[in-house]
C-alpha cells in the first residue's frame, strides 16, 4: 500500500522513552507549544551531542558504531525551534561558557610563557653554535636544548560544542586542528544539498562512519589529518526549499548516500493553535525540574567527554544485553526481508540498509544519557526500534513527495487502489478493463496501466493472466507500507 497521500504520519513514539525524557518533552511543549516531533528530535540531538564523544556501541563482535546522529528538520520559520533549542541547550551553553573562561586563562598564560621560552631557546641555540664553532664538547648543550624544546608552551585548544558555519573548509579546520567533537547546528540545511558541501558529501559520510580524512594543503605544513573525530548535525530548512532541491537533484543527492544517514522530521505545524490559555494549562500540568535535570545531565556528560579526550582515554563501549541483542537481530532480519526484490521497501534500500545502525545509535544515546549503564537494556532497544521506525516512515513519506518517479508513484497508487477494492472481487481477481475504467486517474490509459501492472508484477503484488480474450489481474496480499512498522 502506498503512503504517498498519507500526510498524517503517526505521532512520534514518545511514550516508549524513559519517563524522565517524556517529562522533558512535555515540559518543553508546555513552554513552547512547538510540534512534538520537533521537540523530540531536538531532545535526541542534545542527548546525541552529549554522548557522542564518550560512548560507542558494539553491534557485532569487533564491529563498533559511533553515537553520531545526523538530523534534518523540515519546518517553516515560526515553528519555535529556536525557543526549543534555548530550553534544551542551557546545559550546553553553560559548559561552553565555563570552557571559554578556562581558555581565556590558558591563552593568557601561554602568551606570557611563550616569549620567555623563546628567549631561553634562542640563548641555548647560541651556546650550541658557539661550542660547535670552537670545536668544544657540545653534548651537554644539545641535552639542554632538547630539554628546553620539550617544555615549549603548547597553544591551548579552544573547546567548543556547537558550530554554525556549514562550509566544508570550516568543518575540516575545526575537527582537524581544534576540538574534535562538535555538533553542527544550522538553519541552512539547504546549503548541504545545494552548495559546495554537496560536492563533498563523502566528508559527511565519513564523519558519520568515524572514518579518517587527510586534508592536503598547497603548503604541506598546513596539511593535517582528521581522526577520532565526532560530528553530529541538527539542521533545519523550509519544506518547500527541500522539495525544490530534491525534485531537481533528488536522484543525484540520494546516490551520494547522505540522505540515508539522516533522521528526517517534517512535523505537522502547530501554528494557529498556540494559545495563552493552553500554555498556562500545560505549564500547570508539568514540572520545570525535568528540564533542570536534563541540562544538568548534559553538562555532566560533556565534561566527562572532555576529560576523556584530555586524558587520552578510550570511549566507553556500550554492549547489547541478551534481550536487546535478540530484539536488534529480529529487527535487522525483518527489515532485510522488506528490501528484497519484491519487498515493500525495495525503493528505499538506501535508507533501510542503514536502519539497524540507526537503531543501535539511538539505543546507545538513550542508554548512555539516561543511565550510563554499559549494557543496553531490552526496553531501551525496543524504544529505539520504535523511534527508528518512525524516522524510516518519515523518510519514505518525504522521499515519496519529492524524488520518486511518476512511474513508481503510479504503481504505488494502483497498489493502494487494488488493496482497497479487493474485497469486492472473488479471489481478488479484477478484470483489466475495469481497472482501466475505474482505477486511479494516473493509469487510465492502456500504456500507463501496462507500465504500472508490469512494475507491480515485478514486485510480486499482482498476477496477470487471460481467460479467452479477457485479461485479468489477481491482487496478492502482501505486507505493504502501511504495516511494515
Amino acid at each position: 500500500m502506498n503512503i504517498t497521500n498519507n500526510k498524517n504520519i503517526n505521532p512520534f513514539p514518545i511514550h516508549f522513552l524513559p519517563c524522565e525524557l517524556q517529562d522533558v518533552i512535555q515540559r518543553t511543549y508546555a513552554e513552547t507549544q512547538a510540534p512534538y516531533p520537533l521537540i523530540a528530535s531536538a531532545v535526541l540531538s542534545v542527548m546525541g551531542l552529549s554522548c557522542q564523544d564518550l560512548y560507542e556501541v558494539e553491534i557485532k563482535k569487533n564491529m563498533y558504531t559511533p553515537l553520531v546522529l545526523f538530523q534534518i528538520i523540515l519546518a517553516e520559520s515560526g515553528e519555535r525551534k529556536s525557543s526549543v533549542d534555548k530550553l534544551l541547550t542551557c546545559g550546553v551553553r553553560e559548559i561552553e561558557e565555563k570552557w571559554n573562561l578556562e581558555y581565556q586563562q590558558e591563552i593568557q598564560i601561554y602568551q606570557t610563557d611563550l616569549p620567555i621560552w623563546e628567549v631561553e631557546s634562542a640563548s641555548l641555540r647560541k651556546i650550541l653554535q658557539h661550542k660547535i664553532k670552537n670545536n668544544e664538547s657540545f653534548e651537554e648543550a644539545i641535552f639542554a636544548l632538547k630539554e628546553c624544546e620539550s617544555r615549549k608552551p603548547k597553544v591551548p585548544i579552544r573547546k567548543r560544542i556547537i558550530i554554525n558555519d556549514i562550509s566544508k573548509s570550516a568543518i575540516k579546520k575545526e575537527l582537524g586542528t581544534g576540538w574534535s567533537s562538535l555538533s553542527l547546528y544550522s538553519d541552512e540545511a539547504g546549503s548541504i544539498l545545494s552548495s559546495e558541501l554537496a560536492d563533498d558529501t563523502p566528508l559527511l559520510n565519513l564523519l558519520w562512519s568515524n572514518g579518517s580524512i587527510n586534508v592536503d594543503r598547497a603548503n604541506s605544513s598546513g596539511s593535517f589529518k582528521i581522526k577520532n573525530a565526532r560530528l553530529g548535525c541538527m539542521l533545519m530548512m523550509p519544506p518547500k526549499l527541500f522539495s525544490t532541491i530534491m525534485e531537481r537533484d533528488g536522484e543525484k543527492i540520494r546516490s551520494t548516500g547522505f540522505p540515508a544517514r539522516v533522521l528526517f522530521c517534517e512535523p505537522i505545524s502547530t501554528i494557529g493553535s498556540r494559545t495563552i490559555q493552553n500554555e498556562e494549562h500545560l505549564l500547570k500540568q508539568s514540572s520545570s525540574d525535568a528540564l533542570n535535570h536534563f541540562n544538568q545531565r548534559t553538562k555532566e556528560l560533556l565534561q566527562l567527554s572532555a576529560n576523556r579526550r584530555i586524558n587520552n582515554e578510550p570511549r566507553v563501549c556500550l554492549q547489547f544485553s541478551p534481550e536487546a541483542k535478540a530484539r536488534w537481530n529480529d529487527e535487522f532480519n525483518r527489515i532485510e526481508t522488506l528490501i528484497a526484490p519484491n519487498g515493500p521497501l525495495v525503493n528505499y534500500r538506501d535508507y533501510a540498509s542503514k536502519h539497524s545502525e540507526h537503531v543501535a545509535r539511538i539505543a546507545g544515546v538513550i542508554e548512555g544519557f539516561s543511565t550510563g549503564n554499559q549494557y543496553i537494556s531490552g526496553s531501551t532497544m525496543y524504544a529505539a526500534i520504535q523511534i527508528a521506525n518512525w524516522y524510516l516512515y518519515s523518510f519514505i513519506l518525504i522521499m515519496d513527495k519529492t524524488c520518486i518517479s511518476d512511474e513508481i508513484k503510479s504503481a504505488d497508487l494502483l497498489d493502494r487502489w487494488l488493496n482497497e477494492n479487493k474485497c469486492f472481487w472473488m479471489n481478488y481477481v479484477f478484470p483489466k478493463n475495469h481497472i482501466l475504467k475505474f482505477g486511479p486517474n494516473c493509469i487510465r490509459s492502456k500504456k500507463l496501466l501496462e507500465n504500472a501492472l508490469a512494475m507491480l508484477n515485478q514486485r510480486g503484488v499482482v498476477n496477470l493472466f487471460k481467460i479467452g480474450r479477457t485479461s485479468f489481474v489477481q491482487y496478492t496480499i502482501h505486507n505493504g507500507y502501511s504495516n511494515f512498522i
